[in-house]
């Protein structure tokens, strides 16, 4: 069935007018630990996409109208009843100043996500809008200036639906020696549009209760007359006070309108090209959370195939990470990436469980250590219309990775293969 949808579309897209840009393919995933947690579910997963898109002005003009859909669908093997679809709809602006290298890039996107009905909360729709410029401030030194507003909204969890504002700077210098040095920062702001109520509960002597049940009887006989019934609540509170009487516990709801919160993201790197065709590249990244508060889901890691923003998104901790990339051109229109990735996360306000879902002794936050290799390898072809072939990408990409935490739910290895290919016209 995948084989005949690929077929399809690859026949559909030879009909397509010149001004089009397509490129149709598949991903084909194996993977001993798909979720990324201790449990290590495998599975294997096709990945068929298709990127449509439409130059409506020329390219060699200073004015450049780019209208664009993509398309992924995820299928599962084992667990086909997780299959799910991401799609976005983008329209994009390039303006190219007149004399010089300065370039002003707008443009805004539609994005949604479809799951089946047991997994419906992960469904989203999302509008995206962004300005970049870029700019050349000496023949040898580029600076990028990027806004992002992105909103989203997902069909289930209302807690989760959010305003982003995001802010971003680079300047990339560029040295006689064949050396580049990139310096990044970004600021990230997230103002979610729903409250959140929480249940507390707290330990009160029988003496306590006993107080406290005569003023409740007080205040009753005060609103005799206007009927209560069911919990008790006091709205002229901050927070309202529910009244069960459980034994030595009282609860409370609290209205935590938690409206927002922040990030901050730097970076740097270094790339070199060694000799011809070589390029080695280092870098290292710092996220800072000036407020530690997130929302989150318990239960579900980083996943390999998607970012799944409701159980780990980038706000939910502060961290370093370091990267080595090794790069060489090879004969044939290939080339191999070699790239090792060390990491360090502390989580915000997330308590580290033991195995059997216990806050540890320590009553520690959440701290991840992960290494991961990667090895890419791909091959391109001549596109020169005389085959079905022409203008083919192919890759094989090999990982392997081991997350060290102190919560056993996240600690895991993972190891996993994907074999790509990619049809262009």
């Amino acid at each position: 069935m995948l084989l005949a949808v690929l077929c399809a579309t690859l026949a559909l897209a030879g009909k397509a007018p010149a001004q089009a840009d397509i490129h149709v393919g598949t991903n084909f995933l194996v993977d001993n630990n798909i979720f990324r947690n201790y449990y290590g579910q495998s599975d294997m997963v096709s990945i068929p996409y298709a990127t449509l898109g439409w130059q409506i002005a020329p390219e060699e003009s200073s004015n450049q109208v780019y209208l664009g859909y993509n398309g992924q669908f995820f299928l599962f093997n084992e667990l086909s009843h997780r299959d799910f679809s991401v799609h976005e709809f983008g329209l994009d602006y390039n303006y190219l100043f007149p004399g010089s290298r300065n370039r002003l890039a707008l443009g805004g996107n539609v994005e949604t996500r479809v799951n089946p009905a047991e997994y419906s909360y992960y469904n989203y729709t999302s509008l995206g809008f962004y300005a970049n410029w870029k700019t050349y401030l000496r023949d040898d030194l580029m600076l990028l200036a990027g806004y992002n507003l992105t909103g989203r909204q997902f069909s289930e969890f209302k807690e989760f639906n959010y305003i982003e504002n995001t802010f971003a700077l680079q300047a990339s210098w560029f040295l006689p020696s064949r050396t580049t040095i990139q310096l990044s920062g970004a600021f990230y702001h997230k103002n979610y549009t729903t409250g959140i109520q929480s249940l507390d509960s707290v330990y009160i002597t029988t003496e306590q209760i006993e107080q406290r049940m005569e003023q409740v009887r007080l205040r009753m006989g005060q609103m005799r007359g206007r009927g209560m019934g069911g919990w008790m609540v006091n709205p002229g509170s901050p927070e309202s006070d529910i009244i069960v009487p459980d034994g030595a516990y009282w609860y409370t709801l609290r209205q935590d309108e938690f409206p927002s919160t922040e990030q901050v993201k730097l970076g740097l790197t270094v790339a070199q090209s060694l000799t011809k065709g070589t390029g080695l590249s280092l870098s290292y990244t710092a996220r800072i959370n000036p407020q530690a508060r997130n929302r989150y889901l318990s239960g579900l890691g980083e996943s390999v195939l998607n970012n799944e923003e409701l159980f780990d998104d980038h706000y939910s901790y502060n961290g370093h990470e370091g990267r080595i990339q090794l790069r060489q051109v090879l004969p044939w229109h290939s080339d191999l990436t070699g790239a090792l990735t060390l990491r360090q996360r502390r989580y915000s306000g997330r308590p580290a469980l033991d195995a059997t879902g216990e806050m540890l002794p320590g009553a520690e936050s959440r701290l991840d250590r992960t290494a991961l290799f990667e090895l890419d390898l791909s091959k391109s072809l001549p596109d020169n219309g005389k085959s079905l072939f022409s203008g083919m990408t192919f890759s094989l990409s090999l990982g392997a990775g081991r997350n060290r935490s102190n919560d056993a739910y996240y600690h895991y290895s993972s190891t996993y293969a994907m074999f790509a290919l990619e049809k262009s016209f």
